[in-house]
């Protein structure tokens, strides 16, 4: 067993009030679409992906396949997040909640096995067969840190501001 490490806290605390969102809209918030085209529900299912591959990433797995979607490697983000999108854009609210919900335990799981040292390693360290540029050693706790806790601050500002919007139209 690891040392605890610091990143379950400030991971808690953020996804907790994008998950106190989430309830307070119920399943007719979570179908409130954006002018971006995108629902609430879809916000969760681009998050819950990301978490996906970063559990992919620490575990040494193709990212893309975590996520459900193919990708040579050279694709950009939006070009994923797209790919995301149009995958899971059919899928009811409950299944975007309980793919929101279960991915998330999931990672949680995954990080309390890690310490503090283990988050310091390279990304290199964890994806040999799918490695970044040579002398990149950042640690791969700016993985979590932007897949985490900053990734649910962006969608948590851009769902609050799907929801004033869709209030001001009424």
């Amino acid at each position: 067993m690891s040392e605890v490490n610091t990143v379950i806290e400030p991971i808690e605390k953020s996804w907790h009030e994008l998950d106190a969102l989430v309830e307070k809209l119920g399943p007719n918030g979570l179908a409130l679409k954006g002018s971006d085209g995108w629902t609430v529900k879809d916000h969760l299912d681009h998050v819950a992906a990301w978490e996906q591959s970063l559990i992919a990433l620490l575990d040494g797995g193709n990212r893309a396949s975590a996520m459900g979607i193919s990708a040579s490697g050279d694709e950009d983000t939006d070009a994923v997040n797209d790919a995301i999108w149009k995958l899971h854009r059919d899928e009811s609210p409950a299944q975007a909640v309980a793919y929101f919900r279960n991915t998330h335990d999931a990672l949680l799981q995954r990080l309390r096995r890690m310490s503090d040292a283990d988050l310091q390693r390279p990304y290199n360290d964890y994806q040999p067969n799918d490695p970044r540029e040579p002398d990149d050693n950042r640690p791969t706790m700016e993985w979590v840190a932007g897949n985490t806790w900053e990734h649910y601050g962006e969608h948590l500002e851009w769902i609050n501001q799907l929801v004033k919007e869709s209030s001001q139209e009424r």
